[in-house]
């Protein structure tokens, strides 16, 4: 039933305006005065017919609270059994209603089950004049229950100016929200989509996450789309993030100043990272000659007399290397300014880079192969910085094990500054997700490590209350050692060498049904199954690189180059993200979220410009490390696109 509604001024006017439709534009006579809670409307609700009439009861009560501010109780009368089943002729109130109190509290739980209900053209069934407050709740009940399919469905069906949104910022939307879809819905959705809107959206969507697209593909990827779906309101205003992508692609570094220790005792890691670097340029231009050569495919059957795109290629970009041995990069400073770089790559030395760190600016922008020291002066807004950080291991081994449910850790750490990096890493993050740091024990290599392990696992502390026990009673006790019961998961940190021996001291020790994390110093990087097994069942964060062999950068590279698999290899794949980072730098700034896959993981700039990554899981099985968590991340992205599929067209 639609009633006669007063024009909508404002959000805040919603209650208002729904209590009209709750109402169904017939008064009930009940004594409302006495309605001072959830539970005496329901309680009064039961002297009504059961069916529609208590409903509408029931309706008008919860817009009653709502107005009020008493979201809690409108949410006890929403959620009670009586509108297990609306009635057909509420039920578009009902959801009113219902989305009301939910962004109200933000109750997520409830949003939830709201998504699955609501289709995305839900908006429409109310009066005008009501319409757009129902699409702005929609919109952000969408958003509560994380449902990003549906938001970009919802938002290609609404006009902006029901959201009071312009079309930039409508299209800005629908953009994130397709990027947050997982694969196979997006996939779905796009197969089953009718019209020529959600059409281009989902093919422009799909086109962009094809694995192992470089910046300059998903440039030209875009500039093709513009050109093949002419009229679409995505090309009308397209979405800023893929906008400052061709931009950046126009304006990226011509001339690149590579500075690494070539000679000296640094020269077998700068040389590797200086191989990773040119091959991925040399590919990166390969890439770009063959997407020259395809040129754009059409999309669509409009005919245009427009010109097909230029395509973007990196083979303008020079790059010119400097051998920083024996010399400050202070020193070196005006020679590599007399090239006139857009952009120098290094240096490597974790001591040169804390002084570019302890400067005011810089003239300019640099991408630092290694770390500064965290320092209270904000380092120059021109340096990035890069590299195979243990901080970020730590930080990852972290969030695994409280993501696993896995609260409760035991530590085992090695002496000396390098393990007191990785010891405060992990503390602070496992501090701030809430896990617990039972004991963190901190070993050197002359130490029994039997002894150890024994301490770390509370053996010592179980023989100790035996013999006080013994003590007490004068008599001999039969005792059996028994290792701390509170532990759900073993942090080892400890090189193979190291660790063959103390996986199997865990079992020895009654620990062998305790998961146990490592990073990737646990692993050489080349499979000896003989010598690992000692290993089998230690879960390690490692590189792409390391533990994902199929890539075909990573074939070719191995055709042209030895030893790849160990340290000397991490060090190559670093090189061949470092041309990457270079050249998405700008995106990276101006985009929060923008995620770059590199070799050495998922890459993001923070906002001290240092660079973030997310490493690959493995885990050891016959001494050979596989890829660990795939089948989990799968199943539960399987179970968010079947949260999604009552979404699809």
């Amino acid at each position: 039933m639609r009633c006669h509604l007063t024009n909508l001024r404002h959000f805040a006017m919603a209650s208002t305006l729904i209590a009209v439709l709750a109402s169904g534009c017939t008064p009930i006579q009940l004594q409302s005065d006495s309605i001072e809670s959830a539970s005496d409307a329901l309680s009064a609700a039961s002297e009504l017919s059961a069916g529609v009439e208590s409903q509408r009861f029931l309706l008008r009560s919860a817009t009653t609270f709502q107005e009020s501010d008493q979201h809690d109780h409108a949410r006890k009368i929403l959620r009670s059994a009586a509108f297990e089943e609306p009635a057909e002729e509420i039920n578009d109130q009902y959801l009113l209603l219902s989305m009301d109190s939910t962004v109200a509290l933000e109750d997520r739980d409830w949003a939830d089950e709201l998504a699955a209900t609501l289709a995305p053209s839900q908006y429409q069934q109310y009066p005008e004049d009501l319409q757009s407050t129902a699409a702005r709740l929609q919109e952000r009940t969408y958003a509560l229950a994380d449902a990003p399919l549906k938001t970009a469905q919802f938002l290609m069906g609404v006009q902006p100016e029901l959201l009071g949104y312009n079309r930039q910022q409508q299209n800005d939307r629908i953009w994130q929200a397709l990027k947050e879809t997982p694969d196979a819905a997006l996939e779905q959705a796009a197969t089953s989509a009718i019209g020529f809107e959600s059409q281009g959206w989902y093919e422009l969507a799909a086109t962009l996450r094809q694995p192992d697209m470089s910046l300059e593909a998903q440039g030209n990827a875009v500039r093709n789309w513009r050109f093949n779906w002419i009229g679409h309101p995505g090309t009308e205003a397209v979405p800023s993030e893929l906008a400052l992508l061709t931009r950046v692609l126009e304006e990226r570094p011509e001339r690149i100043t590579l500075a690494l220790p070539l000679s000296g005792p640094l020269s077998a890691a700068g040389n590797m990272v200086r191989e990773g670097f040119l091959a991925a340029y040399y590919a990166a231009a390969q890439e770009a000659g063959s997407m020259q050569s395809a040129g754009p495919e059409s999309g669509t059957d409009q005919a245009t007399d427009i010109e097909p795109p230029e395509q973007a290629s990196p083979s303008n970009t020079t790059v010119s290397i400097v051998d920083t041995n024996g010399r400050s990069f202070e020193e070196m400073m005006p020679d590599i300014l007399a090239s006139n770089p857009d952009l120098i790559v290094g240096p490597l030395s974790k001591d040169q880079v804390a002084a570019l760190a302890s400067r005011n600016d810089l003239p300019v922008p640099v991408l630092a192969l290694n770390y500064a020291p965290e320092q209270e002066q904000p380092a120059p807004a021109q340096l990035f910085q890069f590299g195979l950080s243990v901080e970020d291991e730590a930080r990852q081994i972290a969030e695994r094990i409280v993501g696993e449910g896995l609260s409760h850790a035991l530590v085992l750490i090695p002496r000396g500054d390098w393990g007191d990096r990785i010891a405060d890493a992990l503390e602070k993050r496992m501090d701030e997700l809430g896990g617990v740091i039972l004991d963190m024990e901190r070993y050197a290599e002359e130490d029994n490590f039997r002894d150890v392990s024994a301490e770390l696992l509370g053996i010592n502390i179980s023989r100790e209350r035996a013999i006080e026990l013994e003590r007490t009673m004068g008599l001999n006790v039969e005792f059996e050692a028994r290792r701390r019961q509170d532990a759900e998961a073993i942090i080892m940190v400890a090189e193979p060498r190291i660790a063959r021996q103390f996986r199997p001291l865990f079992s020895f020790y009654y620990a062998n049904d305790v998961p146990v994390f490592s990073p990737s110093i646990v692993y050489s990087g080349r499979p000896e199954p003989s010598r690992d097994r000692d290993l089998d069942g230690v879960y390690f964060t490692d590189l792409p690189w390391i533990l994902d062999r199929e890539t075909e950068f990573r074939q070719q590279a191995y055709e042209e180059f030895d030893n790849l698999d160990g340290p000397l290899g991490r060090l190559f794949a670093m090189g061949a993200d470092a041309w990457t980072l270079s050249i998405n730098l700008p995106l990276m700034q101006h985009v929060n979220d923008r995620r770059v896959t590199g070799h050495t993981g998922d890459l993001w700039l923070d906002a001290n410009n240092r660079v973030r990554r997310t490493q690959m899981w493995g885990v050891f099985e016959e001494g050979v490390p596989v890829i660990a968590f795939e089948q989990e991340e799968e199943t539960r992205e399987t179970d968010q696109e079947e949260a999604s599929e009552d979404a699809i067209d």
